[in-house]
Parts: structure tokens; sequence; C-alpha cells
């Protein structure tokens, strides 16, 4: 995936989870203890650029979508049988490297909640780098669940070896008001509470 360079800027994130019925569509999950914010295990994540887009105004050539992601980290946002988000794809540097990828955003208008997927090379903790799916989500303020303005979380579809996991599944991290990682781990995105949980067995 061609990939843009562009100046390195820091951005507070404000990130959540959406409020509406979310779901995983093929999830992989697996053993591993959760780890610390500073573990070498699993991606660079910076989410500042997610959570800047997530205050302005969804792209006038977005199209129709109940779900966000790809894969395994497909997630139903629909909040009833009638209600759509609006999907549009614009380059965005979705992990915070100072380079951009092409991402697929979308805008869950009832939670103020924005989305970012993209598959890309990204940058591994322990030093190499692994081509995954990644997805962010970054909420606007006033959103339903009242959760505290920039926080939240993103997760990435490593396999097994990749990024320092001991098996394939999901991992990702929950993250302040700043971006920085409060928890990260082996996971699984509760569909009833539309919460990262950490897997600890």
């Amino acid at each position: 995936m061609a990939r843009r360079k562009r100046p390195w800027t820091f951005v507070p994130a404000i990130a959540f989870l959406s409020t509406g019925l979310v779901t995983v569509a093929g999830a992989v999950f697996y053993r591993a203890a959760a780890a610390q914010p500073g573990d070498l295990v699993g991606v660079i994540v910076m989410p500042g650029a997610v959570a800047k887009r997530a205050m302005m105004a969804p792209s006038p050539n977005s199209t129709k979508t109940t779900r966000v992601g790809r894969n395994n980290l497909e997630v139903s946002i629909a909040h009833s049988m009638t209600t759509r988000d609006l999907e549009w794809t614009e380059p965005l540097d979705i992990d915070g490297d100072g380079e951009v990828e092409e991402a697929t955003l979308v805008w869950d208008d009832a939670d103020k909640v924005l989305y970012a997927f993209s598959r890309g090379t990204y940058r591994c903790q322990n030093g190499p780098t692994a081509s995954v799916d990644l997805l962010v989500a970054a909420n606007a303020p006033d959103n339903r669940r009242n959760r505290p303005v920039g926080s939240g979380f993103w997760v990435a579809d490593l396999g097994k070896g990749e990024c320092g996991v001991e098996s394939s599944g999901l991992w990702g991290c929950k993250f302040d008001g700043s971006g920085d990682a409060t928890e990260c781990g082996a996971a699984r995105i509760d569909a009833k509470n539309n919460v990262l949980v950490m897997l600890t067995h």
C-alpha cells in the first residue's frame, strides 16, 4: 500500500467507543496476559490524527453504511433497521507515524464517533514492521455515553509471531485523553457495552 510522508504532528486524542450495537465478524481471540503500555508487544499507534479528524465534518462524497472495518475487525454500528452512517475514504495518518495511509472512515452520527480502518505496514513495539488490519475509534464531544473526552481504543489483527504476540488474534490498547495507552493486551470487543476488553487468561 502506497504511503505518503508528511511532517509529523501530535494532536491530543479524542477517542471513544460507539454506543450502537457492536459485533466482530469472525474475530479470533487468543490467550495472553494483559500487557503494560510499555511492553514490547503489539503495534505502535498514536491516535491523534484520527481524533483531529473526528472534530471535522464528514466528507461530502460519503456513502451510506452500517458497518466499519474489514475481516476480523468488522464492526456493526447499526442503531436500528433503518439507520445508516456515513462512510468515505481519505489519506490519514491512522497510526501517527508521520506517514499517511489510505483509510476508510465511518462517522456514527448518533454516538458522535469516528471510526478509521486501514490495512497497512505498521511499526511494532519490538522493532520490525507488520502488514496488518488496524481500527481506531475516535469520539467527538457530546458522545452518548458521556465518556471523558480524549479516551478511546485502537485494535489490530495480528498473526502468530507478529509484533511479539504468541498467537493469532486481536491486540489493542485503551488510551486516555492525551492519547497515552492505559491498558494493552490481547483483546475482544464487548458487543453489549461497546468497550475493548483485555483477555487475561
